[in-house]
């Protein structure tokens, strides 16, 4: 067994499963999530964190030329050697201790000290979380199918990073749900959606003793794709009889171990064995695992050669015994692997960046955590030379003094692939490199990939510099057309200038951006039908879903808007998407005040038709 996998176990089994989590302080502009949401390795602290940056806001890029670096090393397995028995025994008897502490706090909570089942969420509104209240009066079986017809595939990262934000935000139940059944169906979303950092701490909010079989079920779910299978070990008092299945049998060996019960620990592997109802893998990951616990230790070898399926329960037992799943199998998994693999703390660097692309596209990463990602690797054994060339590319984005070689370096980290999760995710890389560049007009032909570059960020006001260079109908037009606060109406004119220029297929950007300014305001009624007429599409016509947003809109339930915009913008790319669906996106945020998320997802859409 490898260090980093105690090690990050101990952290991780160090958050509170009786108070909610504490926020940790972050600095990401770009993200819709406050401070400490959306670092990969949450640090707590006992002191409130500042006022989150508004959406949409730019930030001053870090002066002095440096690729800004992790203030602490990002937790990794890559080169580290096998501690001796000794060491392994000190931490495995630290780690012991943990988990008794934990098990005997969460079943010695009484009543009176739990928090309460009808405001839920680790978010709070005066920490940058949605109002208790933004769903408005939906009742609970209204909530829970919005819920379950959300199946995770967003195809807009902005609209990703907003859901994300409600699902964590401290909200009241619905009238008629049971409290921990509705924080288990937002966790679950959060793990569909890609976040399984982001689920774990949901299923936290809710205290172990008021946990339903459906929060345990979830939970179960969520601590394995974050890679803390021990996550589980304080809540199993609290299972019973309604926690079975055979990861559950498993899971009561991987606590057993960790809990010094060797012996029994054993049995229940070996019973899992007889029984033959999972597969080989699942059963030697689990028993690596105990295998490493103190009075378990067993020398268990893990072998892919018949692993065709990569499976949540693969990945995260497999990255907690320290071990890289191979790339095939990720290369025929979900997505979503992608994303919790560039999020494990306990995987390896280099891994982490290869999964860093689809991670950021999906909203999972933001540009300050994957320049931290390309920084920490830079000196790590582990790195490939490829990722070398392509980390001295980002380098020189920052440092050259030259700002063509600047500019030239980002080019090279734009076209390096054509496909789409790919680019769109190496402008997130570039966008504070970007957002550095003085606007020039001798570097007018990179303004458009520069502008898009620091819009997918959200950084608008570096943007806006640049509205003097770019040309009319240019893309860098048309998204800032968009993403900037308080523009004025565009005319058709304006906008046919940018049909004439539009090589997407079937002009789908030029229909995004009517669709967007229309949603904005930023047309007037007859200018947009005029150019809706010549596109040949439609902003007319009712569904369920568009008379549902609308209503939500009109009665200001800003939490409920986000809920369906998450619902209205499923699909595995852009192509799901049609203009009128964005129409009523658009026009729905800016009606709730939630103009920001309203302009990074049009600017999006052009950038990524």
């Amino acid at each position: 067994m490898r260090r980093g996998m105690v090690l990050g176990c101990v952290s991780l089994l160090a958050i509170a499963f009786v108070s909610a989590p504490v926020i940790g302080q972050n600095e990401a502009p770009e993200s819709l999530l406050p401070p400490g949401f959306n670092d990969p390795a949450p640090a707590p602290s006992q002191s409130e964190p500042p006022p989150p940056p508004e959406p949409g806001r730019t930030v001053q890029p870090v002066p002095g030329g440096a690729i800004p670096l992790p203030a602490t090393p990002l937790p990794s397995l890559a080169g580290q050697d096998a501690p001796t028995d000794e060491e392994l025994s000190e931490e495995l008897a630290k780690l012991q201790e943990e988990l008794e502490a934990q098990i005997a706090l969460t079943q010695s909570l009484p009543p009176s000290a739990r928090r309460s089942l009808d405001l839920i969420g680790p978010l709070t509104e005066a920490n940058g979380g949605f109002a208790a209240s933004s769903l408005g009066n939906i009742g609970g079986q209204y909530a829970q199918t919005l819920v379950r017809r959300t199946s995770g595939r967003i195809v807009s990262r902005w609209a990703s990073l907003g859901l994300q934000k409600l699902l964590l935000s401290e909200l009241a139940t619905p009238q008629g749900l049971n409290g921990a059944n509705w924080a288990a169906e937002r966790a679950a979303l959060l793990l569909r959606i890609g976040s399984a950092d982001g689920a774990v701490r949901m299923v936290q909010a809710v205290d172990p003793p008021a946990a339903t079989p459906r929060l345990l079920n979830v939970a179960l779910d969520s601590y394995v794709a974050s890679a803390d299978p021990l996550g589980m070990c304080p809540l199993l008092p609290f299972a019973g009889e309604s926690a079975k299945g055979n990861q559950w049998q498993l899971i009561r060996a991987i606590c057993s171990g960790f809990s010094g019960e060797g012996s029994a620990a054993r049995e229940q592997i070996d019973r899992a064995r007889r029984q033959g109802a999972m597969d080989r893998i699942d059963v030697v990951l689990a028993e690596k695992i105990v295998g490493a616990s103190l009075n378990g230790r067993r020398a268990v070898t893990v072998q892919w050669d018949d692993v065709d399926q990569l499976t949540r329960w693969r990945f995260g037992l497999a990255l907690t015994a320290g071990i890289e799943p191979p790339e095939a199998l990720y290369a025929r998994a979900d997505r979503n692997f992608q994303a919790w693999r560039a999020r494990a703390p306990m995987a390896p660097l280099a891994s982490r960046v290869q999964a860093a692309d689809v991670a950021a596209a999906m909203g999972m990463l933001s540009s300050a955590d994957m320049v931290d990602l390309y920084g920490a690797t830079f000196d790590d054994p582990g790195t490939d030379e490829a990722l070398r060339d392509r980390m001295a590319l980002l380098r020189t984005a920052y440092v050259a003094t030259d700002a063509d070689d600047r500019v030239r370096a980002m080019r090279a980290l734009w076209d390096r692939s054509d496909n789409a999760f790919v680019r769109y995710s190496a402008h997130i890389l570039t966008a504070h490199a970007a957002a550095r560049v003085t606007p020039s007009e001798d570097l007018a032909d990179y303004a458009d990939d520069l502008i898009v570059s620091m819009v997918s960020a959200g950084f608008d006001t570096s943007a806006a510099r640049w509205r003097q260079v770019v040309e009319e109908g240019t893309l860098g037009w048309a998204v800032l057309s968009v993403a900037l606060p308080g523009r004025a109406q565009v005319s058709a004119s304006d906008v046919s200038g940018f049909f004439d220029n539009d090589q997407s297929t079937e002009a789908r950007k030029s229909a995004f951006l009517v669709a967007g300014l229309a949603g904005l305001g930023r047309l007037s009624s007859a200018d947009r039908d005029s150019l809706a007429e010549d596109l040949g599409i439609g902003f007319g016509g009712q569904t369920r879903w568009s008379r549902a947003i609308g209503a939500a809109a009109a009665a200001g339930n800003d939490g409920l808007v986000t809920l369906l915009v998450g619902m209205g913008m499923q699909g595995n790319d852009w192509s799901a998407m049609t203009p009128r669906q964005l129409y009523h996106v658009v026009a729905a945020l800016r009606a709730v005040g939630r103009q920001a998320e309203a302009r990074m997802i049009a600017a999006e859409a052009v950038s990524r038709a």
